[in-house]
């Protein structure tokens, strides 16, 4: 294949990625919208909102900083840019998936130059094709950001490395040097987890200084002194801009310190229990391979052998090279490889592990095999298991997965706001039953609207049929109002026959595939299995079921 099918297949593949950005609403996890949007839309935007432990004022666990810089400010500008007194949410919704799009192109940059020159094309598609970025990375997780500031990191290692290998007087990596330190700060305010991909680069600059001080301690510690007054400086800010933003009278200090609250909300194990608790080895044997995917982490492991076998060790890449960018070269993927095991057994000491926890380590991996080398001589095997595993997870995470819940919201915004204006006369009761939670600022709903009880939003999350039920019975007591179900056709299934009468399908969202309840999804037929209703409820008629269904 020529080198520009090799160019159009990627700029197809990145017009692919934008396209999940913008049209794919697979719901992953929670923390994709509650780490983000959901965290400044309430102060930025005036909406309502639900925020998570993460964001108790008085023990905040997560630095508003890259939350603002990469969705409040995207936020900021949409306000600015639309006309009415109440946002659309479909707006809201573009412009975090954008920002985070926008985002990603920094991994393509930093693995074009991580890669040695006849690899580079293809680097560029296994990066491009993979499933981690149409779902991922273009959804604003804190891992996403998390990838990103990794991948710079060892871009910036990369560039001081050749400007060592110039031996120029004039040039230095001075100021690769200080970015990498302004990175580094701002990598552990992200995600304190940052540290466990970062320590090998850390190593490696550190070995960078010492040789161009010529292990000297007062040149060594001159040329650490600007580094370290850029990352205490960067650390500063971060710290005065939480202080500023998590104000709570009673607390006792005056300072936020993020990534602290967070490393001891870790440290304790009853904290991580209510998250769930998974075996130690969950990382290594699955949580690995399903980022990866098995043929890209086949390749790994055999640069790996290789890495620690020199003597068997297959080196293409240092034919092409002359004595300096070979040595380059070495270096870096001994820093990829240890930054691979680095993040992985770290992050396997707490034994809350998923998957995206392990989003940094693609571009490294990819890095890793392409400079190695072998890889490019895969044959139809590994472009078959890497084809068809990518486009089926894609398909399940970017598509199928709790993928009715974010355009039901969009549709209840509709359905509240389509008419008129809600006000203390007409009120609306919107109730969500066993989805993933929803996002409350894609609602687009004011808070002075919540405030004056004027709609009401509530998540019963997996509660029983008959208390749901009896929940949905009282707003029958409240005149002019309106009551709307949002659940799966198989939890309304759940519903005594009587009470079911007392529904009536307004809209429905497809597809939406639920992986806790396949079984029941089955038995409703595949219509309804993969869809989500939202339902208008005739509360008072669910009250005269009540006597039944209890």
């Amino acid at each position: 294949m020529g080198r520009f099918n090799l160019r159009a297949v990627y700029f197809g593949l990145v017009v692919l990625r934008l396209c999940f950005a913008l049209f794919g609403t697979g719901y992953i996890h929670p923390d994709e919208w509650f780490q983000n949007g959901e965290a400044v839309a309430g102060r930025t935007l005036g909406l309502h909102t639900q925020l998570t432990w993460e964001w108790e004022p008085v023990f905040p666990c997560r630095s508003i900083v890259p939350v603002w810089l990469t969705t409040g400010v995207p936020f900021w500008l949409a306000q600015r840019l639309t006309t009415g007194d109440v946002l659309n949410p479909r707006i809201l919704f573009v412009a975090e998936r954008l920002s985070s799009f926008l985002s990603s192109l920094l991994l393509d940059y930093a693995l074009y130059h991580l890669v040695h020159e006849p690899a580079r094309a293809l680097a560029l598609i296994l990066l491009g094709s993979s499933y981690v970025m149409h779902t991922y990375q273009v959804r604003p997780f804190s891992n996403s950001i998390e990838a990103i500031l990794v991948a710079l990191s060892l871009l910036l290692l990369k560039r001081m490395l050749v400007v060592e290998s110039l031996k120029s007087p004039t040039q230095t990596g001075s100021r690769y040097l200080v970015l990498l330190a302004f990175v580094a700060a701002c990598g552990l305010f992200t995600r304190i987890t940052f540290a466990a991909f970062f320590l090998p680069i850390a190593l490696e600059a550190l070995k960078y200084t010492l040789r161009r001080s010529r292990f000297a301690l007062l040149p060594w510690l001159r040329s650490l002194a600007l580094p370290m007054l850029v990352a205490s400086a960067t650390g500063l800010g971060f710290v005065y801009a939480d202080s500023t933003y998590f104000v709570f009278p009673s607390r006792e200090s005056m300072f936020e310190l993020t990534p602290l609250n967070f490393l001891r909300y870790n440290l304790l194990p009853a904290n991580l229990a209510e998250h769930g608790l998974h075996p130690r080895w969950l990382h290594l044997v699955v949580n690995l391979p399903m980022i990866a995917t098995p043929g890209l982490l086949l390749y790994v492991f055999w640069s790996e052998w290789d890495y620690t076998n020199p003597r068997t060790a297959e080196r293409p890449h240092e034919k092409r090279m002359d004595r300096a960018r070979a040595g380059i070269m070495e270096t870096l993927q001994r820093v990829l490889h240890w930054v691979r095991w680095s993040g992985t057994t770290l992050l396997s000491i707490q034994p809350h592990q998923e998957p995206r926890f392990l989003i940094p380590l693609l571009t490294p991996m990819i890095a890793l095999v392409l400079n190695h080398g072998r890889i490019m001589r895969a044959g139809r095997w590994f472009w078959s298991v890497w084809i068809v595993s990518n486009v089926a997870l894609a398909i399940l995470f970017g598509m199928l997965h709790q993928g009715g819940v974010v355009p039901s919201l969009f549709r209840v915004h509709d359905i509240i706001y389509g008419e008129r204006t809600p006000t203390f006369d007409q009120r609306f009761y919107v109730v969500y039953w066993k989805t993933y939670m929803p996002p409350r600022h894609l609602l687009a709903i004011p808070q002075a609207h919540v405030d004056t009880k004027a709609v009401r939003v509530f998540d019963v999350a997996g509660a029983p049929a008959d208390g749901v039920a009896r929940a949905l019975s009282i707003p029958g007591m409240i005149p002019n109002s309106t009551t709307l179900l949002v659940a799966p056709f198989h939890a309304v299934r759940s519903f005594d026959a009587r009470a079911q009468e007392c529904l009536t399908l307004r809209n429905r969202v497809f597809p939406h595939l639920d992986l806790d309840h396949i079984a029941e999804a089955v038995e409703v037929g595949w219509k309804d299995g993969l869809s989500l209703g939202i339902w208008e409820v005739d509360s008072v008629c669910f009250e005269r079921t009540m006597p039944a269904a209890a």
